[in-house]
């Protein structure tokens, strides 16, 4: 086993610890991550002492948030949520509203469909579905919403994906389940960061991009979103060289590239994006022109297809989504050298 997974399996035992001793720690969303391939250790384990953060006083608890302390209901009946769902329903809480993007390839789809899409983000709709708490990202949602029920704010990047499902789990009542999903995903990552070990991918740099047609932004590169917080923080992969250099520049983790100087930034391995919005999974614009057939990735079969009807699974970096994007990729990977 490798320094940085053994390093990753003391920190899960860490949390198990620490989940045990009801110990707090303070939570960030999906697709723009970044984050280490670990959660940081909460200040308690810093300082070697367990510290708690939370009171419990009748049915409520008391949790400590960028909005000050807030009482919480011990145990959640009726949840809303903006952005977050796939945390909440990895918890499983009982979510009656959600405002937030759905498709079929999430590996929580069903779960969304059997509750309620929230068309206007206001008080009016929320108050309508009697909401017992209230999950956001965003900080003026407190003020909005906090006579309707109490509003846990967990703003987006404060914390990692997996810091995060841990902060709302003990938040809500729900340590257990939170340390559950978060060892399932720690021993699906150690696996896959042994078989990346393999001759084939040793030294091979990785690039995330998307088809959006010569007419409109050319080829997206990505580096947090579409599966980059999975590739590049959690696995550990590396980037081409000159995409770090166009990031750095730029200060954009993602962005636009005419097909004309797009090769330029491809990695060994692509990880390949089709529209999402195709009607059938055929190739895209791109994949038609001469350069594509030049590509060394291509020429050596390490191009990773996305096809449009699989977009969702990689839109959000909750703990279900990278759970699931993992065995895709890794999949995908196996395919490749076989």
């Amino acid at each position: 086993m490798k320094k940085s997974d053994k390093k990753f399996l003391a920190v899960l035992l860490g949390i198990s610890f620490i989940l045990m001793a009801s110990g707090c720690q303070k939570a960030k969303p999906a697709g723009t991550d970044a984050v280490s391939s670990t959660p940081k250790p909460t200040q308690a384990a810093v300082s070697g002492e367990t510290q708690d953060t939370q009171e419990e006083t009748g049915k409520t608890r008391t949790v400590s948030t960028v909005m000050g302390d807030i009482e919480v209901p011990v145990d959640p009946q009726r949840v809303v949520v903006n952005w977050y769902i796939g945390d909440v329903l990895a918890l499983d809480l009982n979510v009656v509203g959600y405002y937030c993007w759905s498709h079929e390839a999430m590996p929580f789809y069903d779960r969304m469909m059997s509750t309620t899409a929230i068309e206007n983000w206001d008080q009016e709709e929320v108050m309508s579905l009697d909401p017992d708490l209230i999950i956001t990202y965003s900080e003026d949602d407190y003020n909005t919403f906090k006579s309707i029920a109490p509003v846990l704010v967990v703003p987006e990047g404060d914390m990692t994906s997996l810091e995060r499902v841990l902060f709302i789990g003990e938040a809500t009542g729900r340590s257990s389940v939170a340390g559950d999903v978060v060892n399932t995903f720690g021993t699906k990552l150690a696996a896959a960061k042994e078989t990346l070990q393999g001759e084939a991918f040793q030294g091979k740099s990785f690039s995330i991009n998307e088809d959006w047609g010569s007419a409109s932004y050319g080829v997206y590169y990505e580096t947090g979103s579409r599966g980059g917080t999975l590739v590049y923080e959690y696995l550990g992969l590396k980037k081409p060289e000159k995409l770090v250099e166009l990031v750095e520049k730029t200060g954009e983790g993602r962005g636009g590239l005419s097909y004309e100087v797009a090769a330029d930034y491809f990695g060994d391995y692509m990880i390949w994006f089709r529209p999402y919005d195709a009607v059938e999974d055929a190739p895209s614009e791109y994949e038609k022109t001469p350069i594509w057939e030049s590509l060394p990735a291509v020429q050596a079969g390490r191009v990773i297809t996305v096809p449009g009807n699989m977009s969702g699974l990689f839109y959000y970096s909750d703990i279900l989504s990278l759970t699931a994007q993992l065995d895709y990729i890794v999949g995908k990977l196996d395919e490749t050298v076989k």
